[in-house]
């Protein structure tokens, strides 16, 4: 538990950085502000692991970001506090998803052991600032604590957020920070596809150029990386003598 709780602190720093950020800044702008994970995460795990991803696979993190700029841009409300507590989220993501990946020896690789560790730890860092910042007065005087949909709500987010801790773990075990990002915004373009396909949002030609690019440079980048494993297994059987000779 001790090796995990510098993670789970940066954990919570990280949601706390980005809820401030969202306090000053729309969503637009804040996802802008999210694209900088990606080289943020290359500097970083050079940093830690002493390796870059090959010229192919950055070319595709290029054109993954630049998408998802083009495709968050909207009418912005820029903010100085935001733009800060932004760039600082944006560090602490890409720190703490790089930290998810050293620790994960230490638990044995086990995601599910890492969830519990993580999860009890971040709860009692988590305790103390309800009372801090009145969240918990404000909670009891709005009466919503005596409500079972306010319970059932809390309990469903809960649930669902547990999952998606879960496949974040399993994705940087079976894959990279790096590549959990490229997912992470091509997931975000999916998204801003199936709200047009099923609400009907409208977005701009310059939205749609950056949907497009974010969706071809991530398959580009998926398509890149299994190139690089077959390379890599094919060199590794022709050492052992398995290859083609």
């Amino acid at each position: 538990a001790g090796a995990v709780a510098p993670l789970t602190a940066l954990f919570v720093t990280m949601l706390a950085l980005t809820n401030y950020c969202l306090r000053h800044v729309d969503v637009s702008f804040y996802q802008i502000l999210r694209s900088l994970v990606i080289p943020f995460n290359i500097a970083i795990g050079f940093a830690v692991f002493g390796h870059l991803p090959s010229a192919n696979a950055s070319l595709c993190c290029v054109v993954v970001m630049v998408g998802f700029l083009l495709g968050s841009v909207s009418e912005l409300n820029f903010s100085q506090e935001g733009f800060i507590f932004g760039v600082l989220s944006s560090v602490t993501v890409a720190l703490y998803s790089v930290s998810v990946k050293k620790v994960l020896p230490v638990v044995a690789g086990d995601t599910w052991r890492l969830m519990h560790y993580t999860t009890m730890l971040g709860l009692l860092m988590l305790a103390p600032a309800i009372f801090f910042t009145g969240e918990w007065s404000g909670a009891v005087a709005s009466g919503k604590l005596s409500s079972p949909w306010f319970w059932l709500a809390m309990s469903m987010t809960a649930v669902v957020g547990f999952l998606i801790n879960i496949a974040y773990f399993a994705l940087i075990k079976f894959g990279s920070p790096l590549s959990t990002h490229v997912t992470g915004c091509t997931k975000s373009a999916l998204q801003t596809v199936l709200s047009i396909l099923i609400f009907g949002n409208r977005v701009s030609f310059m939205n749609c150029v950056g949907i497009g690019l974010t969706l071809v440079g991530s398959a580009l980048f998926s398509l890149e990386r299994y190139l690089e494993r077959q390379r890599a297994e094919h060199a590794v059987a022709r050492s052992d003598g398995n290859g083609p000779r």
